[in-house]
């Protein structure tokens, strides 16, 4: 088959995770791509998982990009095949993640991919009634008192409904969360005692048994964006849902896996003593040759731009490779290394500036493979420009770029530490430890 821009372009799909659990999937799947001194911490996350006495509340972050939802169904088809029921709810599905988070509807639209979850999993259509109308016949008739909404809500035979009117209906939603002000107490009782109700009907299932788990995997909550005037507001938000309220948080008879924002451990440095866990990152790709300790720039010294590390970069290809074998037909390998490398370790962003170079490419009706820098040096400026500086900030990346610490230098300067976590121009990476860099785009413009 002749290799083409337009079939590679449209090979490198970044919105969809992988599921491992289906083959043609799981042969695209590159392992060892955030693997540190032999140690997985998705894997590490599973073992803790299947280790625990009693069901617990996880957290798992990331930058947008690095594949956290792709380990996460990678996490649960191996738990699966233990014999656990495993639900993974993409809540961008049932929140407004451009709003502030409250910890009522929170817990609300967790209890709805519950639902949702043990209906697709326990047979739901095969009960006299499903587990979603079940849920709203519990919480309209108990303590929280949502029944004069109820008739607003068409939910029939349609186990989805709850999770469309939460996201879809901003009215429906803004009654449901005045319904529920100021009674957080008594719904995450109520959660409770629902998620206990599933997690017994799972256990007198044929298909399971008493000795295996319930395991709900919350993703996408790190993509609760913070933008704009009110994003104090926004963190403010995020910091009480899982500090001041995190008790409520914690299902007690089943495991939670919360996907938290990648600033979350800087704003809550305590967080992962909260829920008795530690905090599992998953870190970008190491594309970048990890930080000497012993040779840190003097403070008037603007560092060298980071070394390429070839073993993370080869891994960078491979991804490309499983989806379009020809690729080297169009895009040499410097230029692939060199697009890894202006990605920063990100897959969705590596993704992203192939296909700018295959549209680009196209246009010009560039002769293949490509020679020369022109075209990935238009496509990195257009990733380049994303990612605007102020003068402040170049102060507190240039001193990152030195200590390969986070650069915070007061706490009363978390939010601003957020900000730039959020906007992926502090990336996290590990080899053994934890260390940060700046977004290797922008480390040029730090001399300027």
């Amino acid at each position: 088959m002749t290799a083409s821009f337009e079939a590679l372009f449209r090979t490198l799909d970044f919105e969809r995770p992988l599921d491992v659990s289906n083959a043609s999937d799981k042969a695209l799947y590159v392992s060892g791509m955030h693997t540190s001194e032999g140690i997985s911490p998705v894997d590490e996350l599973r073992v803790g998982i299947e280790m625990s006495e009693r069901p617990g509340t996880w957290l798992f972050t990331g930058h947008r990009g690095v594949g956290k939802s792709t380990e996460l169904r990678r996490m649960a088809a191996e738990l699966r095949t233990q014999g656990h029921l495993v639900i993974v709810a993409d809540m961008g599905e049932y929140l407004n993640l451009v709003e502030p988070v409250k910890t009522e509807t929170l817990l609300l639209t967790l209890v709805a991919a519950l639902a949702d979850g043990a209906d697709e999993f326990l047979g739901g259509s095969r009960l006299a009634e499903g587990y979603t109308r079940r849920l709203w016949n519990f919480l309209t008739t108990t303590e929280v008192k949502l029944a004069e909404i109820s008739a607003s809500l068409p939910l029939g035979g349609a186990t989805s409904s709850l999770k469309a009117q939460l996201k879809d209906n901003p009215s429906f939603r803004e009654k449901v969360i005045a319904s529920l002000a100021g009674a957080v107490a008594p719904l995450a009782a109520q959660v409770r005692e629902f998620a206990k109700g599933v997690c017994e009907d799972m256990r007198q299932h044929e298909q399971y048994g008493a000795d295996k788990q319930v395991i709900l995997i919350l993703d996408s909550l790190e993509r609760l964006r913070v933008t704009g005037a009110d994003a104090h507001v926004c963190y403010d938000a995020i910091s009480r849902t899982f500090d001041q309220n995190a008790e409520y948080l914690k299902l007690e008879h089943i495991h939670v896996v919360y996907s938290v924002p990648p600033y979350l451990p800087f704003l809550l440095p305590r967080i992962g003593s909260y829920f008795g866990v530690s905090v599992c990152t998953l870190p970008h790709v190491k594309v970048f040759e990890s930080p000497d300790p012993l040779d840190r720039p003097a403070a008037d010294v603007i560092p060298p731009k980071a070394r390429p590390y070839q073993p993370g970069l080869d891994l960078m290809v491979c991804s490309v490779l499983k989806r379009y074998p020809q690729v080297e037909q169009l895009i040499p390998r410097p230029m692939l290394n060199r697009l890894a490398l202006a990605s920063s370790g990100s897959v969705r962003d590596y993704f992203r500036l192939i296909k700018s170079v295959c549209t680009k490419a196209r246009v010009a009706n560039a002769p293949t493979p490509l020679q020369g820098d022109s075209l990935a040096q238009m496509a990195e400026q257009v990733l380049r420009n994303e990612m605007p500086l102020a003068t402040e900030d170049k102060t507190w990346l240039l001193n990152v770029r030195r200590t390969h610490g986070n650069g915070l230098d007061s706490m009363k300067n978390l939010h601003q530490l957020a900000r730039l976590f959020d906007s992926g121009v502090i990336l996290n990476y590990r080899n053994g430890t934890d260390w940060c860099d700046v977004h290797y785009l922008l480390q040029d413009a730090l001399g300027s």
